[in-house]
């Protein structure tokens, strides 16, 4: 199979997908009229003339500009980049226009990923290509599982099943931690897809799939897994069903790693737990948090983690970019609005907005709050009093502002504002805000495709401000790679916000446990230099680089 990269509505070098569109193609291709198609452009077989040498000469400029384009950074080896080369690498036709067009939009991440993250990854995906779904050893593998008993003789494929939990950026960050697990355990990732992710992604492993099958034993009761199960590995472990010196151990536990697990459950970051927990086949997780940086603090895993990751800061923003690309169906939204909105801005400024508590956080309040962080970080220039000057075009941007919130009253004053009044410095603002739907709708898959366009548009922004606690702007500034800036939660406005230490995501309810007293509740955020509490939420933990 001929390897080729299709990109449509190339935007770069001025060509606007409304007028134009090229498809650029890596090799000639003949069809049954001996006509060749080449970068977009056809010539007759019976010939050439001067203009058909000219489109050609000029589809090859093209070619070759966008190759320098793509790969201009010859020190710089992105994973974006890296997951691309994998599917060409093995031929596969998956159709994911994302995967190859988000380098048109994305700037070149500054942060270069280990050489042995990249050979650790290609080995993931070798495993996941022998033992995913489908395959002879995922087939012995549910024999295993259905017998209830381990036979160490019928496969040497071990699973995590990731089981959803709260909103998207939740499930986002508690999936990116349950594959770095299953990089740390040879396992692997399988997702556990309902109706309301159905069409979000596309698969992030060449040649095979992360779907949870249908026919999946027990398949129907997984959703409904929960804290109270009796197979779950912590109350296990409380009724003495199992303990480190079983012999005989299940061909499958659950895992209870929400926001809400208790003491037992959390044994999980316990070395002696996973060495228990290695040696059995299926692990059902169900998870709604980034626990991630628990595992760094783990002595099993340290070796490993640093190789994996010397940069410390940069765990999900490669491992993000690494999954998460959107379908073609979600990729067209964005692309759309972009297109629409945002693409001849000089400077893209991306304002997060989220309202855990309505009645501790009144409109005027946070209003204030964002407008006196603006003003203080320069993002924004000062409007003047004068009158209303004409509202201006979209060629005449030079700064545009993305906001997002479940309400409008956010954007409706910001718009105004800059709207009736021309800029002490004579810049044009302008405000867009994709959606305000008033209140979340974890449970329906249109809520979550606007969730990840959102997201993913933010994540294209120069400048980041997102609010305190939110996994929405977390995954948004993980995957753009910035330090954002972040509205504090808190009654005090003096300072309104403050700049990120880290670029990593906040696990909001970590253990505060001594794994080998388990008794004693020690500060997990002081162990380690890389492992510290988090600017917005003085109990969680994050990654930072040691210095």
């Amino acid at each position: 199979m001929e390897p080729q990269i299709n990109w449509t509505c190339l935007q770069c070098f001025g060509w606007q997908p409304k007028s134009y569109t090229i498809e650029i193609f890596t090799s000639w291709k003949n069809d049954k009229t001996n006509n060749v198609k080449c970068f977009g452009f056809l010539r007759r077989g019976n010939g050439f003339g001067m203009k058909t040498y000219s489109k050609v000469g000029a589809c090859l400029i093209v070619f070759s500009v966008v190759l320098i384009f793509i790969f201009r950074d010859k020190t710089l080896d992105s994973i974006t980049r890296f997951a691309t080369t994998s599917f060409f690498a093995t031929g596969s036709e998956d159709s994911c226009l994302s995967r190859n067009q988000s380098v048109l939009y994305r700037k070149s991440s500054p942060h270069k990923p280990s050489s042995y993250l990249v050979s650790k990854l290609r080995s993931y995906e070798e495993l996941h290509k022998r033992c995913g779904p489908h395959t002879d050893s995922y087939k012995r593998s549910i024999k295993q599982l259905k017998s209830g008993q381990i036979d160490h003789n019928s496969s040497d494929c071990k699973y995590v099943v990731w089981v959803a939990d709260c909103g998207l950026g939740n499930r986002m960050l508690s999936i990116t931690s349950a594959f770095l697990y299953g990089l740390l355990t040879d396992r692997v990732l399988l997702i556990n897809e309902e109706q309301e992710m159905v069409g979000l992604f596309c698969e992030p492993f060449p040649t095979t799939s992360w779907i949870l099958p249908e026919d999946f034993p027990f398949k129907n009761k997984v959703s409904g897994f929960n804290q109270k199960i009796g197979h779950s590995y912590g109350n296990m472990l409380k009724n003495n069903i199992i303990n480190y010196s079983t012999p005989l151990l299940p061909s499958y536990l659950y895992l209870y790693l929400s926001h809400d697990c208790g003491h037992d459950d959390q044994l999980f970051f316990c070395d002696q737990d996973q060495a228990l927990l290695s040696k059995v086949p299926w692990l059902i997780m169900r998870s709604n948090v980034y626990f991630l940086p628990s595992m760094f603090l783990m002595s099993s895993f340290d070796q490993e983690l640093d190789k994996l990751f010397p940069d410390k800061e940069t765990v999900f923003h490669h491992l993000g970019r690494y999954l998460f690309h959107p379908s073609d169906r979600v990729w067209r939204l964005i692309t759309k609005y972009y297109q629409d909105h945002l693409a001849k801005a000089e400077k893209r400024i991306g304002i997060q907005i989220r309202i855990f508590h309505p009645k501790t956080s009144p409109f005027e309040y946070v209003m204030d709050q964002i407008l006196a962080c603006i003003q203080k970080e320069k993002l924004l220039p000062e409007v003047g009093t004068g009158k209303s000057i004409a509202y201006p075009s979209k060629n005449q941007t030079s700064k545009v502002v993305l906001v997002t919130s479940l309400f409008q009253g956010y954007f409706e004053k910001l718009k105004k504002m800059y709207g009736e009044h021309p800029t002490k410095t004579g810049e044009v603002v302008a405000f867009y805000q994709p959606s305000h739907e008033g209140r979340q709708q974890t449970w329906q898959n249109s809520h979550n495709v606007q969730a990840w366009v959102e997201i993913y548009l933010l994540s294209l922004s120069d400048e980041l401000v997102i609010s305190a606690w939110s996994t929405f702007g977390y995954v948004a500034h993980g995957l753009r790679g910035i330090r954002p800036l972040i509205l504090y939660n808190r009654t005090a406005s003096d300072p309104p916000c403050g700049r990120g230490f880290s670029l990593e995501p906040c696990y909001h309810t970590p253990p505060i446990f001594d794994c080998k007293a388990q008794t004693k509740t020690i500060d997990t955020g002081a162990l380690v230099p890389h492992v510290r509490h988090c600017e917005d939420l003085s109990w969680g933990l994050k990654l930072f680089n040691s210095s």
